[in-house]
């Protein structure tokens, strides 16, 4: 896939078969959310339930390098600073990801932003995730179809190996959304849903539409048994289980 190795080998670390659970804790810079208080126990549940990869911050992620190393790996999010890219090549990381949520068209400005990334990314042979969500004047992500087939497909375009973005259905408009996507696609969770059975129809929908996966934080961590949320996910991902059967995992 790639002249050099590098980036092929950190993704098929946590993207072996072509899909990935990615559960996301990197929410702590705009204020703690429920449930990552104990952010390091958190780490060790989903990681037995069998998520692929965890997403922190620089400071968390040297907090728990030593409980992950060998087991899951390490996608960090980073500013847009190419000089985090580095260092995350120095820590262990397989993989960096940068955040977006704003207007799409993307501006100018941020363009070069990406880009710059993406250069850097490519110099150190790190996979790139892109999220890139398209968001209203106030903020609230907007859950349409041309939003978002825009989003995706400019994260690809700007250089990113993966694309995270939001879901929108029905799964044949998703699918036409994956197909014009140049990378693969995985799935945001976004607001904690109100029940379990949600965020596993959006993922197994999404699954179903040709994305790779997900990178989901509160609909996993907010739940009440966060290591059999990333397991029913995870098998959904890898096996194509059930709704149902993924239902009674969550319920065990």
């Amino acid at each position: 896939m790639y002249p050099v190795p590098g980036k092929a080998v950190r993704l098929s670390r946590f993207m072996e078969d072509g899909r990935t659970l990615v559960v996301a804790m990197d929410h702590g810079l705009f204020g703690m959310g429920d449930g990552l208080e104990r952010i390091v126990e958190v780490v060790e549940k989903v990681v037995e339930g069998g998520a692929d990869a965890v997403m922190l911050n620089l400071g968390v992620a040297r907090k728990v390098a030593s409980r992950i190393g060998g087991k899951v790996s390490l996608i960090l999010t980073i500013p847009f600073d190419p000089k985090y890219v580095e260092l995350a090549v120095k820590i262990g990381a397989d993989g960096v990801k940068t955040t977006y949520f704003g207007e799409v068209p993307v501006p100018e400005e941020r363009i070069n932003q990406f880009a710059e990334i993406a250069e850097a990314c490519e110099e150190w042979q790190m996979p790139y995730m892109a999220e890139v969500v398209p968001v209203d004047e106030r903020g609230k992500t907007i859950y349409e179809f041309e939003p978002v087939m825009k989003a995706a497909r400019f994260g690809s375009e700007v250089g990113g190996d993966i694309v995270k973005t939001a879901y929108v259905g029905p799964v044949e408009d998703y699918r036409r959304i994956v197909e014009a996507c140049q990378s693969p696609i995985v799935v945001m969770g976004g607001e904690r849903m109100e029940k379990p059975a949600d965020i596993l129809r959006v993922v197994k929908e999404a699954v179903e539409a040709g994305a790779a996966g997900g990178a989901i934080g509160r609909n996993i961590w907010q739940f009440e048994n966060p290591g059999r949320m990333a397991e029913a996910l995870s098998r959904i991902i890898h096996e194509e289980i059930s709704l149902e059967k993924a239902e009674r995992i969550v319920k065990a």
